[in-house]
């Protein structure tokens, strides 16, 4: 029985209510990480230390806030005494350089200066010795030693956390030590296949805690993830069906408890469905995601709509929309009509409100 049903049909002591607004359940603040050991500190500056110049004075805020590290300098030079790292020649320090940078070099020493910088940079290094060079470059940056490849190699997982994804472990809980305990035991273990049998394993927790308390917006997040996760793959009908379940739980029930809490303390049927709209509206970036899925499906907008409906009515647990009403509210969004959502929300919130037990 899903939790609105039990909502509806049985007669429980009133709760104490706080009522709370939330217009982006999705995106969090960033909250204090637990403390990193020096060991995960050190594969994340070794996986990050190509970017960065030796005696660099201005490091990314992320560095001390994600990661615990306050000093990167020291910490680098660390890792070049036990042979990690080591300093660039000048040669080597050419990709650094700007291409005005490049181009006095080459003028300098009579080399061609047209052409990209890739080009500059194989010209220079071809045609003029480091000693001859080392002049006119006094910045040297940082190189990973083949032991410091070894050792990467052997933490692949470490990369995979330092990419750019369209989600964000840290927000489902997955900070950088909690992520490098999953293959503390299993380093061998295919990085992808790893994260995802821990996504699946959170899913679980946070669909009973949700379940328990009411509160799903831990739940809705995670969904949001695996389906990104899903879709990294391109996976693109299974990253869209995984979506449609997040935009279910977050209307349904992280939207939907909310608005009926706000409903029992205020009794205001029309302002209930103003917070049910403003905690579903469609955002640019949901729509922005159930297009790039569609369009990876191949699907017109007629198939998504079909195919959201087909979706919504598969879930098990029922809530404050109707499959249909939650697929309106959906392409009312998609097409810009704020007016289509309010009032779909509208209509959805009074039929729920008459569903309520009577005291």
């Amino acid at each position: 029985m899903g939790i609105l049903k039990s909502l509806f049909g049985v007669k429980k002591d009133k709760p104490t209510v706080t009522v709370q607004f939330e217009t982006n359940p999705v995106h969090k603040e960033e909250t204090p990480i637990k403390k990193v050991s020096a060991s995960v500190q050190d594969l994340v500056l070794l996986s990050l230390a190509e970017d960065y110049k030796v005696g660099e004075t201005k490091y990314p805020e992320y560095f001390r806030s994600r990661f615990g590290i306050g000093f990167p300098n020291e910490r680098f030079q660390k890792l070049e005494k036990i042979g990690l790292l080591r300093q660039s020649t000048s040669i080597e320090a050419l990709p650094h350089l700007k291409a005005t940078e490049l181009k006095a070099i080459a003028s300098k020493f009579g080399i061609k200066t047209s052409g990209k910088k890739e080009e500059l940079c194989s010209r220079i290094a071809e045609n003029v010795s480091e000693e001859a060079i080392n002049g006119d470059i006094s910045e040297r940056y940082w190189i990973v030693t083949e032991k410091g490849k070894a050792l990467l190699e052997e933490n692949k997982y470490i990369s995979f956390f330092m990419e750019k994804h369209s989600y964000s472990l840290e927000n489902v809980g997955l900070d950088i030590e909690s992520y490098s305990k999953l293959f503390s035991g299993n380093p061998n273990g295919r990085v992808r296949d790893v994260i995802w049998g821990e996504l699946n394993r959170r899913s679980i927790d946070y669909y009973s805690k949700g379940m328990a308390t009411g509160e799903f917006g831990d739940y809705c997040e995670l969904l949001r993830t695996m389906a990104l996760f899903l879709e990294e793959e391109s996976r693109h009908k299974d990253a869209l069906g995984m979506y449609m379940r997040y935009i279910h739980y977050r209307a349904n029930f992280y939207a939907g408890l909310s608005a009926i809490r706000y409903y029992s303390v205020l009794k205001k049927v029309d302002d209930a469905a103003d917070t049910l709209y403003m905690s579903t509206e469609i955002y640019p970036f949901i729509a922005e995601e159930i297009q790039t899925m569609s369009y990876g499906c191949g699907y017109d907008s007629q198939q998504l709509y079909y195919f959201m409906k087909d979706a919504f009515s598969k879930e098990k647990d029922t809530g404050v929309f109707s499959s249909t009403e939650l697929a309106d509210l959906v392409m009312c969004g998609l097409n810009g009509d704020q007016e289509g959502q309010k009032k779909i929300c509208r209509t959805a919130m009074r039929s729920a409100v008459k569903k309520l037990p009577k005291k």
